[in-house]
Formats: C-alpha cells, structure tokens, sequence
C-alpha cells in the first residue's frame, strides 16, 4: 500500500470526521432531548398530540458526573513532594471552576473528548473539545500525531480549522490554508489528550444502551397522556331527539339543556374504556430495564425507615462501579495533562517534575459511612499510618492540607508546654 502524503493525510482525516459527524449529532441531540421519538412522533389530525419528555440519558451523564467530579479531585504526591503539588494548585487557579464536570460529561456523552492545551497570557491553559468539533489522530502508543479543531467564526459562514502539529499550528477556512502559528513553547508533541471511557469509546456510552428504550418510554407515555386528553373529549349521544347545533352550543355553555317527553328517549357518554394496568405494565417494565441497563438506582423509591446505612450503601454498588470506571478513565487523561504542564514548568521556571510521582485522588459524592471507618482505624491503631487514615475520610479533600495543621497544632502544642522560668 502506498504511504500517504501529508496532504492526503489531512484529507483522509477530515472526510473520516465529517462520515462520523452525524452520529455524534445524534448524541448530543438526545443529551438535549430531541429523540427520535419526540421528532417523528406520528401526529393524528383532529386529535390531542402532546409529547411527552422524559430524558433518562441526561439524567444518568448527570449523575455521574456528580458522584464522579462533584468533589474537587486533589493530587498525592508518591514522593511526599509538597512544591509538585503547589506547582498543580498554582497553575490551575485561574480554571473555570467547571472544567472537570465538562470534561466529565463529554466523555460520558460521547464515550471520548479532548483536552487541548495552550498559553494565554504566558498561563498553562486546557480547553476541552468534542467529536463534534474535533478529530484527532493517534499512534498505536495513544500519542497523537495531528489534531484538528474547527469551528465557525460569528456573522461568518465559513468554516475555520485549526490543524495542531508539533512545531505549529497551521489555519484554514473553507479548506483553504490561511496561514500559521509557530508554537511559542517546545511542547515535545502535539498538545492534546484523548479522555475515553473505554477502548470502545462512542460504543459504550449510555446513549449505544438506552437509546431503544428511551424512545419506547417516550413514545408510551405520549401514547397515553394523549389517550387521557382524547379521554375527556366523549361523545354524547342523543337516542330518540334531535338537537339544533345552537341548542348544543348552549348547553355546553351553561352545562345543561331541555329533552323532549318520550319513553324512548336516552342521553349518555360514549367513552373509551382504557385498560390503565396494561399501560403502567408497560412502562415499568421499559422503566426498570433502563435502570438495570444503566447500573443507576431509582432514588424516588420509597425504603422502609429503618434501612440501614450499610443497606443503602449496598444499593448504590453498581453505580459505585461505573462511576470509579469513569474516574480511573479521567484519570489517564489527567496524566497526560500534568505531563504537558511539568513540561511548561521546566522551560518557565528551570525545575524538573515527573508526572507520574502524582496520584490523582476523585472523592466521590457517594454517602459514606465516616463513623465506621473511624471505628477501623481506631481499631488498626498503629498498623496503618496517619496520612493512609486521615485520606479514608470523605470530608477531608486535601490530605496534605490536613497533615500540615495536624503539625502546626501539634508544634503550637508544645510550645505551651515550654517552661519559660527554666
């Protein structure tokens, strides 16, 4: 086969993004809500067509992302090096206080995103991308080889890109090279990281699960609702009289009308008889299927009030899973970034970071039950160390923080002890 050219290269890549455009598009859509069911719900003329929404695969990336990210992650240092973890803290101070949940939530939308890194006003700085607007290319080690960003400019219909390599950045509209950009720092690669859920990426996402499911929901639920509006608009039928449409319009307006005498005269409703068990039937099926698909709980269920911490920790297992899989996921992609800003680091300051001494920490916002851990710890005694006891608290979101008051009381302490007529 005949390696390709540079320029083919690009081109292969941008005719790969947009053939799988369509299919991020659907996904956003229904993160959004316009499902298939809603958009091609099939209207009935001369009757109720309400649609009925019911986005299940919002509310799970939600979640998630909540239980996963809610709690700001810190950093452990495996040496114990307390200047890495303040060179973290300092160069990420002027982030959006939402960029972990986004990256979070892209990821669990589409089963990947970027993070793009670059310098604005002399800062390390991370912008996270989508499939919808970016395609990147990577090595069979997972380095990326070329990435693309595009985008549309306001009052401007053409289509810009971006096309990050190593050295530089080269700009385009409609396809067309406009210009470029050396890099302003030795990035030692193109800056980007890939942040995937799994190795099957868009395919293992809630929307490749729920998607059946959720349309069937929605579509039940619009079936009935409009059932019950119909429901209330029963015929009435007249046997043995005759009414002038004015004598109708008059007795819908003061609710009652005059009928002639006859023994064979008879008013009554004509009214469908909906059968509610089979419908409820129906959707609580679909709705239980969705959550055991999903590996949620449904957090509307009525528990007795006398369940047990334990028991509602055991409920929340499944999800507890999920949600440590989409952090050790994260997690990766937060190597690579840490990598990227050592590396702006060294060339600022001089000095020298490994960015696998750093252990990302995600506390999940899972209730945890801190009495009995501190019943294990106080029980273990000396067998584990201050610093692996304080960290099992879910309370306590910084353990170097914590140790170094620890020791400022502790040496405050001491000093009061001191006799000073000694």
């Amino acid at each position: 086969m005949e390696q390709l050219t540079h320029e083919q290269l690009i081109q292969k890549c941008i005719e790969d993004y947009r053939m799988q455009l369509p299919l991020f598009k659907k996904m956003e859509n229904y993160y959004k809500g316009d499902t298939d069911a809603m958009v091609g719900y099939q209207i009935i003329k001369s009757r109720a067509n309400n649609k009925v929404q019911n986005n299940f695969i919002k509310k799970f990336i939600k979640e998630e992302m909540s239980y996963a990210v809610g709690n700001k992650i810190t950093y452990i240092s495996r040496s114990s090096n307390e200047d890495i973890i303040k060179q973290i803290t300092d160069n990420a101070a002027h982030w959006s206080e939402l960029h972990e949940q986004n990256l979070m939530k892209n990821m669990l939308k589409f089963g990947f995103c970027y993070e793009l890194y670059y310098l604005n006003e002399g800062r390390f700085c991370a912008r996270v991308l989508t499939p919808l607007n970016a395609y990147g290319l990577f090595d069979e080690n997972n380095n990326p080889v070329l990435f693309m960003h595009f985008f549309y400019k306001k009052f401007d219909d053409k289509e810009y890109m971006d096309l990050y390599l190593p050295d530089r950045i080269v700009h385009y509209a409609d396809n067309v090279i406009i210009g470029e950009t050396l890099n302003n720092i030795n990035w030692g690669g193109v800056p980007v990281s890939l942040c995937a859920i799994s190795e099957e990426m868009e395919h293992d996402t809630l929307y490749k699960d729920l998607k059946g499911l959720q349309d069937a929901f929605e579509i039940n639920l619009s079936d009935i609702s409009n059932e019950i509006s119909d429901f209330r608009n029963a015929y009435l039928i007249l046997l043995g009289c005759d009414m002038e449409r004015e004598e109708l319009e008059k007795a819908k307006l003061q609710g009652a009308f005059k009928l002639p005498n006859g023994d064979k005269i008879d008013v009554k409703w004509l009214i469908k008889n909906i059968n509610d068990s089979f419908v409820q039937n129906t959707l609580t099926t679909i709705k239980e299927n969705i959550y055991e698909l999903s590996s949620h709980i449904n957090s509307n269920e009525k528990l007795q009030s006398n369940t047990s911490s334990l028991a509602l920790r055991t409920r929340l297992i499944s999800l507890e899973q999920r949600v440590k899989l989409n952090c050790n996921a994260m997690a990766d992609c937060i190597k690579n970034r840490l990598k990227y800003l050592f590396r702006y680091v060294s060339i600022k300051t001089g000095k020298q970071f490994d960015y696998t001494d750093i252990k990302a920490k995600f506390t999940m916002m899972i209730p945890h039950d801190d009495f009995m851990t501190a019943q294990i710890i106080n029980q273990a005694g000396d067998k584990i160390s201050t610093r692996t006891g304080i960290a099992q608290f879910s309370f306590i979101d910084n353990v170097d923080e914590e140790m170094k008051r620890l020791k400022d009381e502790r040496d405050m302490i001491d000093l009061d002890r001191v006799d000073l007529d000694e």
